[in-house]
């Protein structure tokens, strides 16, 4: 196990197999005595030469819809924020945390009737660090914009999960347009834009975790849309666009498979093949999937999905991990019905909405439905098309449901996740022991103070210098490891801003049948 054993948290990193190469004087040797190559058989070991890095840091952004319709959303989020914190700080080795929120509310520039339901500009990606709800003060340093949990820089004096939610309740009077992935991109400064007030909160090593609570999908547009303003036309169905509604994020957002078998935007007039359900039309569609193609207005999803892995070049598919409290992608169900607040509408004239996939049927945040919500709560949500397709992107995700009674289950699984990122991996393979039967390994420490001194450290095993830290050692391999797993231990008070070390081990390799094994396989 790589890792930290009760001394520094500070001090945990993650093991990346960097390639198998033979032992070389240029290489670290696989001794804990000398930095010699340790004397093996190419036909017999091989030396593996791997490169841990060891690193407990996660930055952790929320992105919290703020639209009219989250209230009680947000209130269960908020009950099971202290579950979420405690789960990570609880971990034998704790992270060290940044903490951001971020709202969905990136504006809606357009012309005046729009001006109704959103400012032309929104939060625009920052950290929205300010006490809310019946929270009088945040304890965090005037000026910061996010929690630090992290020794040389801690920020708050609360504990953490009382900070946390403090500033995550962001209320209801968001723009009704939500653009989730904007501004996530905007505030980890992805789309090369960031705030100059999120400065600091991602760190160069350290993973990062995604979390979206929403109800409604993504529809985040380019800045010159005419997606959320009259583009020319009234409010009723005569406008190319449609009513100004949500309806206008599915109808040039997705692409979904009709009954026939077509791949169609969602319709805007009922089709031929609508089904009669009562005295509402209506349209089941499937297959829905993101229109990043020429016919679709909203921003590509995979332009998202690039912007954010860019952020950690080396291994973004081990070091970032994305979540979502989300409606899920199906059903979906498009349902015309009677038009409310048009302009010049004519009799009998219908408008699309999407009918939720968990909740109650039909409405958005710019035209509500009168129909009952039909979870005990009122929580609701409508097909989350775009946001599952991002999540799914990264290997490290979880998808959990909007309309669950409890976000506890959820929330604990986002923070195992987040706390699996930081587990030691496991070395797998028979490692070769020496006359003393101890594992032909070495570890060199390479250290970066917080002045920017380096500094390379040849470490022990623990087993023959009377455990005196820095040490290492070997031990059977925990859950989901049929290896073994390396732990460093760090003098108290150790404190780097960067710390990586370089392993090489002797591992068995299988001889032929008859043949004599190397000393120590």
């Amino acid at each position: 196990m790589i890792g930290r054993a009760g001394f520094s948290s500070k001090c945990w990193r993650v093991l990346r197999w960097a390639g198998l190469a033979a032992a070389a004087p240029a290489l670290w040797a696989c001794t804990s005595r000398t930095l010699e190559a340790p004397n093996i058989t190419p036909t017999a070991t091989l030396t593996t030469n791997f490169t841990q890095k060891i690193n407990n840091e996660i930055d952790i952004l929320f992105m919290v819809d703020n639209s009219s319709s989250m209230t009680e959303m947000q209130s269960k989020l908020y009950d099971q924020l202290p579950v979420f914190m405690n789960k990570l700080t609880g971990l034998q080795n704790p992270p060290s945390l940044h903490v951001a929120v971020v709202s969905s509310d990136m504006g809606a520039p357009g012309d005046s009737t729009t001006a109704i339901m959103c400012t032309p500009a929104g939060n625009q990606g920052q950290f929205q660090s300010m006490p809310r709800g019946n929270c009088a003060a945040s304890t965090i340093t005037a000026g910061d914009t996010f929690i630090s949990s992290d020794t040389s820089s801690k920020n708050f004096t609360d504990p953490i999960a009382t900070v946390f939610q403090c500033i995550a309740l962001l209320g209801d009077k968001g723009c009704g347009f939500e653009n989730q992935l904007a501004s996530i991109d905007r505030a980890l400064g992805g789309d090369g834009q960031q705030p100059s007030t999120n400065a600091g909160f991602l760190r160069p090593e350290a993973y990062l975790g995604i979390v979206i609570l929403t109800n409604e999908d993504d529809c985040s547009a380019p800045a010159n849309t005419p997606l959320y303003s009259l583009a020319g036309g009234q409010q009723n169905v005569a406008n190319q666009y449609g009513p100004i509604a949500n309806y206008r994020c599915n109808q040039f957002g997705h692409l979904c498979t009709e009954p026939g078998g077509a791949v169609e935007a969602p319709p805007l007039q009922p089709p031929g093949n609508a089904m009669m359900t009562g005295t509402t039309k209506t349209l089941d569609m499937t297959n829905c999937m993101s229109n990043d193609t020429g016919s679709g207005l909203l921003t590509p999803v995979s332009k998202f999905i690039s912007d954010i892995k860019a952020l950690k070049p080396n291994d973004a598919d081990n070091q970032i991990l994305v979540a979502a409290i989300s409606a899920p992608p199906m059903p979906y169900t498009v349902a015309w019905l009677p038009q409310s607040g048009g302009q010049n509408t004519q009799a009998g004239e219908v408008w699309p909405v999407i009918e939720h996939s968990c909740g109650a049927k039909g409405g958005d945040d710019v035209n509500p439905s009168p129909m009952t919500v039909n979870t005990t709560d009122g929580s609701f949500g409508d097909p989350g098309v775009r946001i599952a397709q991002f999540v799914n992107a990264f290997p490290n995700s979880v998808l959990a449901s909007i309309c669950d009674a409890s976000y506890a289950s959820s929330m604990t699984a986002i923070a195992t996740k987040l706390g699996q990122l930081i587990t030691p991996p496991c070395i797998t393979g028979k490692i070769q022991t020496d006359s003393q039967n101890q594992p032909m390994c070495s570890v060199v420490e390479h250290l970066t103070d917080m002045q920017g001194n380096k500094k390379d450290i040849p470490l022990q095993n623990c087993n023959e210098n009377g455990n005196a830290a820095p040490c290492w050692t070997l031990t059977a391999g925990g859950t989901n490891c049929a290896g073994s797993q390396m732990m460093v231990n760090d003098p108290p008070g150790t404190n780097t801003s960067s710390e990586n070390s370089t392993v090489n081990c002797s591992i068995c390799l299988p001889l032929p049948a008859g043949s004599t094994p190397q000393p120590g396989c």
